[in-house]
């Protein structure tokens, strides 16, 4: 009889060690789950929160010049598009350098001022805008440089790179669109390779180019 009650204690005791083990592998499984989830919710934000970049291409791929002496006239051809779901962008303070490589083998050469372009306002999600801006010079020797204005007036076509610069604004909306939950402010600079400048008409249809971010 003290044995069968042995036993039968020693039964129970294995039971509550099998019971508690099991305890155990539940609560581990639970705490893995639960960091699973937490990583995966600490990705999201992280996705969410992170501003998708402006599209941005030169439209026909090239700056059309005019040229009534002594004046000189450009016209930028700009399209820009937000690719984002939820950021409402804006492109401020917008300016466009033009450099261009010496056909002597003297290195790369710039227009010597900057041409200001129209600022881009909360450019909603999934839209794409254009930006077309036409700039005149009175005084195309000081304001664009010896070479360019000797090379355009023989009416010659240059490749050349346009660097954008501008300060780019993204704002987060919330799913409801109540209202902006975070906003960020970046000095970025796109980098449009291979753009024709010329006065040939028959530049407008040529294939636009793309531009890259900074």
């Amino acid at each position: 009889m003290r044995n069968e009650k042995k036993e039968a204690a020693e039964e129970e005791e294995e039971e509550e060690k099998k019971f508690r083990w099991l305890d155990v592998v539940r609560y581990a499984a639970a705490g893995v789950v639960a960091l699973l989830a937490v990583g995966v919710l600490v990705g999201a934000i992280v996705v969410v929160l992170r501003p998708d970049a402006l599209v941005m291409k030169v439209i026909h791929g090239s700056m059309l010049v005019n040229l009534p002496p002594p004046s000189m006239t450009f016209t930028f051809q700009l399209e820009v598009d937000n690719p984002s779901g939820r950021d409402t962008m804006s492109f401020t303070d917008m300016s466009v350098a033009v450099l261009a490589v010496s056909v002597s083998g003297g290195g790369e050469i710039s227009m010597a001022n900057l041409f200001d372009l129209p600022n881009i306002t909360d450019l909603q999600p999934g839209k794409v805008m254009q930006v077309v801006t036409t700039q005149w010079t009175a005084n195309p020797e000081a304001e664009v440089g010896d070479y360019f204005v000797r090379r355009l007036s023989r009416g010659e076509t240059m490749a050349v790179t346009l660097r954008v610069q501008g300060i780019l604004i993204t704002r987060l909306d919330t799913l409801n669109g109540d209202g902006p939950v975070h906003t960020s402010m970046a000095n970025v600079t796109y980098t449009c390779f291979n753009v024709k400048l010329g006065v040939d008409k028959s530049l407008d249809s040529t294939d636009d180019v793309s531009c890259t971010r900074k």
